[in-house]
């Protein structure tokens, strides 16, 4: 259950549619001084992303590549709002998935949560998601981020500065869809004169899939939603809203030109004990993986989270936290609990959710449930 993790890995404690080339057609002048390059029409921002309802599915990463359409169709047919391929290394390759599962759906949007913006270069990158968005209209969302640091030094991808790495990865991407052509010569990434033959026909929604507070202000000024960490909690959103902000502030953008979306761990049951005797080990587990983080700082839990780990692991996390973690940090209990929490999670700033499981049969159980019981309520 890697994916659920913080997006970009190591702990940070204490710290319109349709428009080919707006760069060129706008008459704004792009404010590069300030770092952004988030682009405008007609000198008016574009509206953030929405969907038809709150809910969405994170499909798991250990689901094999040629069962994605089907399971992608199966989800659609639920009356999901949206799907989020995650791109856990080395598991799915998330762009070939999410085509595949674009291409055996009818309407419902599909993304990904997320791609490192530090394995492919932004060129290539560009020219991927161009591509899906002029195949499947409106409905590509990608998710970039920067990645876990663990599998980008596998690669030899971490970058001696992630903030300015991540900067120029996505701000390329943005350029480089609308249909500039662009050089740049920075401290990770070098384009020369580079353009993509087939950019993008509309504006393609960019979220950033961030937890740190210096990239989640770069998010505010790059990106079309910003997808928070799951099992983060409403103290954490809120933290990551007013830091999104800050960075909406110093693009010259509106509050309402960003949506927030997370990835929550879910577990219901119509007995809704069960669901959260079910739901502790595998809480536990991703809090030990995790450790220490800004997550837990927003949460006020570090000190304690740490002492646990140092006792024992994971076992003791599952054993010994409170059960205030769990129903803070997750989606669980019985339909009608689960119902309220999402209202709170909405009220404290989310656009929207994708639920997550990883066990197959609680998953299933889970969003059976979700669809039957839980959207329809909302």
């Amino acid at each position: 259950m890697r994916h659920i993790g913080p997006l970009e890995g190591g702990p940070t404690h204490a710290q319109s549619y349709g428009r080919p080339s707006a760069a060129r057609t706008s008459g704004c002048e792009l404010p590069r001084s300030s770092g952004s390059v988030y682009r405008e029409v007609g000198c008016a921002a574009m509206p953030a992303p929405r969907y038809a309802h709150p809910i969405g599915v994170s499909l798991g990463d250990m689901v094999p590549p040629e069962r994605i359409g089907e399971r992608a169709r199966e989800l659609e047919q639920l009356g999901f709002s949206h799907l989020m391929i995650p791109e856990d290394y080395f598991y799915e390759p998330a762009l070939v998935c999410t085509t595949l599962a674009l291409g055996a759906t009818e309407s419902v949007p599909i993304g990904t949560s997320i791609v490192s913006g530090m394995v492919r270069h932004p060129a290539v990158l560009a020219m991927e998601i161009a591509g899906i968005s002029r195949a499947f209209p409106g409905r590509f969302r990608p998710g970039i981020g920067l990645g876990l640091p663990e599998w980008l030094r596998q690669m030899g991808f971490m970058p001696g500065k992630p903030v300015a790495a991540l900067r120029e990865s996505v701000g390329a991407i943005r350029r480089l869809l609308a249909g500039e052509t662009v050089t740049l010569r920075g401290t990770h990434f070098s384009l020369d004169e580079i353009a993509i033959t087939h950019p993008a026909t509309e504006h393609v929604p960019i979220a950033m899939g961030v937890s740190g507070p210096m990239l989640l202000r770069l998010a505010g000024e790059l990106a079309d939603t910003t997808l928070f960490a799951a099992s983060a909690g409403v103290e954490y959103f809120r933290f990551g809203r007013e830091r999104v902000e800050r960075g909406l502030a110093k693009a010259g953008r509106p509050n309402d030109a960003m949506s927030y979306s997370t990835i929550a761990l879910t577990c219901v049951d119509r007995d809704g004990a069960a669901a959260r005797d079910a739901l502790r080990p595998m809480l536990g587990g991703f809090l030990a993986e995790f450790g220490v983080n800004t997550m837990t700082d927003a949460y006020g839990i570090s000190d304690e989270l740490a002492a646990m780990i140092e006792r024992g692991g994971e076992q003791v996390v599952a054993e010994e936290m409170p059960d205030e973690w769990l129903e803070d940090l997750t989606l669980t209990g019985s339909p009608d609990e689960v119902v309220a929490k999402i209202r709170w999670w909405l009220d404290a700033g989310l656009d929207s959710i994708c639920i997550f499981n990883p066990d197959p049969e609680l998953e299933e159980r889970t969003i059976a449930l979700v669809a039957s019981d839980v959207i329809p309520n909302l």
